[in-house]
């Protein structure tokens, strides 16, 4: 038999049926007829994709590891230790279980000690080392976290024993890097009190721009500190706040498209997924690496926004049409220049510390969702989602990437779901924008769209009933079925008021509009009856024919 089976070594790099390697990596006896003394099973999913190994101890029959020295256990003992490392990223998901709270993690550090000096105690001796204990408060906490299933305990106890501790202190040095927060510096002021993004009427982003000119680092900070993200991700809080600020420096001052509109998104798209994450019908539904990617692709979804749309671009064939070949010109470019960004500044913000989805998956996620901002795919995200609500009867079963993708569209045009005010206010900008590029656009010889064309476009009160009508409220109905009926009341409320507010202006301008109109039909008729009474008397039958033309003109 081989010796690295005789030692322990060879518990770690299967090679097929009777071959292996050892605990180090080196090539073995590599004989056909080795039997090894351990199974090696795969389990769980690694971050790549892939299967991570989950190392089942089990003697065999002839094992020789019931006649080990002490020197063969130190040696067994360290290729344990090494093996907890690869262990680790599997079991890392289930320790960080949302239910863990401070009485447990107390637990947590009395169980470590206790099976740290089980493991000292014990060396694993041959007199217990294969034998099952009785159940006790460490089999109890194990079975809470990993599920109720059949165990070695002594070999898989000092795993465990590596991996609590590691993980106790991996969450003592990341709570010391959230506290870091209170101090960032003057750079990002977050003023005597943060936004309190957990609150729809609180957040109100013309009041930051006013107070802070940084709304966009406030809200997103503040995000970042009530989730405690900073758990989550290897990008420390300084780091994450210096990168804020680089995005919120991005954006122009456009009447729109601004560091308020990004920070307004932000804001929306966070408030939405969190009343969705806190229903009790979602429970479980969404992570915290969710969010990171729901949050940051909301930042940076209209970065560095030129104030003119993707039909300009490509009536005009901008630099930016030519490279994105005319296909959501602007979202390609904003979702490359985020990335670039973070890139240039060496920000590890999507590197977090669960073991899926890896960083790339994220990547693409982000982009998916910025490119789903393009008002030219509003149909097909609205299609999308309507179909996944209709073909599941419960909301956990909708295709999360299909959701997330709709609920930052929804967050870009989200405004009507403000008070009147604010509401008001991004309809009168929206507006403002739209003219400008109609301009430009007749200055260059084109024809701008209707609702950018200052001499074609209805009025204000009548686009935005047509928006709200025919655009916002279908987008807006799913999200309303998945968030429920007593969490979308307060939306459904300011969503109605706005929609009656436009309603009544447009009636009243129509109404205003209707004495001209009619006084307008009336001047023709005026006009010539005052001819006629100019002209000479004719004869009866020039009358007669005079009137018959009257009659055929009028």
């Amino acid at each position: 038999r081989c010796s690295n089976l005789a030692t322990g070594r060879g518990i770690l790099w299967p090679e097929g049926p009777g071959r292996h390697r050892g605990a180090m990596g080196q090539k073995c006896c590599g004989s056909a007829n080795a039997t090894p003394a351990v199974a090696y099973a795969a389990a769980g999913q690694a971050a790549d994709g892939g299967t991570l190994p989950h190392l089942l101890l089990v003697p065999s029959k002839q094992s020789p590891l019931a006649n080990r020295t002490p020197s063969t256990d130190e040696e067994l003992l360290r290729d344990l230790e090494r093996s907890a490392a690869l262990l680790e990223r599997q079991y890392q998901a289930v320790l960080r279980h949302p239910a863990i709270d401070a009485k447990t993690l107390a637990r947590t550090r009395v169980l470590t000690r206790r099976l740290s000096q089980q493991v000292r105690r014990q060396r694993l001796s041959a007199a217990n080392s294969w034998s099952p204990e009785p159940a006790g408060e460490d089999e109890e906490w194990m079975n809470m976290l990993l599920g109720s299933r059949k165990r070695f305990t002594s070999l898989q106890d000092v795993v465990k024993q590596v991996q609590l501790e590691g993980r106790i202190v991996r969450r003592w040095q990341q709570q010391r890097r959230c506290d870091g927060f209170e101090s960032i510096g003057p750079q990002l002021d977050l003023g005597p009190a943060r936004v309190d993004v957990d609150s729809w009427e609180a957040v109100d982003v013309f009041r930051l721009e006013r107070e802070s000119q940084q709304p966009l680092a406030q809200v997103f900070m503040s995000i970042w500190s009530s989730r405690n993200l900073c758990a989550l991700t290897k990008a420390t809080v300084e780091q994450t706040g210096e990168l804020a600020r680089a995005i919120e420096a991005s954006y122009r001052q456009n009447p729109y498209h601004n560091r308020m509109h990004a920070a307004e998104v932000t804001s929306t798209a966070y408030y939405l997924w969190s009343q969705m994450a806190s229903q009790e019908h979602m429970s479980g539904y969404f992570s915290d690496v969710d969010l990171l990617a729901v949050v940051f692709a909301a930042a940076v979804h209209d970065m560095a926004h030129p104030g003119t749309g993707n039909d300009y671009l490509v009536k005009t064939q901008h630099a930016l049409a030519l490279r994105y070949c005319d296909r959501s010109v602007l979202e390609n470019f904003h979702a490359a220049s985020a990335f670039a960004l973070v890139q240039d500044m060496q920000i590890p913000l999507l590197e977090h510390n669960l073991p899926s989805p890896p960083a790339d998956t994220l990547k693409g996620r982000i982009v998916d969702m910025i490119l789903a901002t393009d008002m030219a795919q509003h149909r097909r995200v609205l299609e999308d989602m309507a179909s996944e609500v209709a073909a599941h009867g419960a909301p956990q079963d909708i295709d999360k990437l299909v959701l997330e993708k709709h609920l930052l569209h929804l967050a870009d045009i989200g405004h009507p779901l403000r008070p009147g005010a604010i509401h008001k206010e991004w309809s009168m900008r929206v507006r403002e924008e739209f003219f400008a590029q109609g301009d430009a656009e007749k200055s260059l010889g084109h024809s701008p769209a209707p609702l950018c064309d200052r001499a074609k476009a209805p009025t204000l009160s009548k686009s935005q009933v047509g928006f709200l009508s025919f655009v916002f409220i279908p987008a807006w109905r799913p999200v309303a079925q998945v968030i429920g009926l007593k969490a979308s009341q307060p939306f459904e409320a300011y969503l109605a008021g706005n929609k009656a507010m436009w309603e009544d202006m447009a009636a009243a301008e129509e109404q205003d509009a209707s004495p001209s109109a009619a006084q307008a039909a009336q001047e023709p008729a005026m006009v010539a009856e005052s001819t006629a009474a100019m002209r000479p008397p004719a004869s009866p039958c020039r009358r007669v024919r005079a009137r018959k033309t009257t009659t055929t003109i009028f």
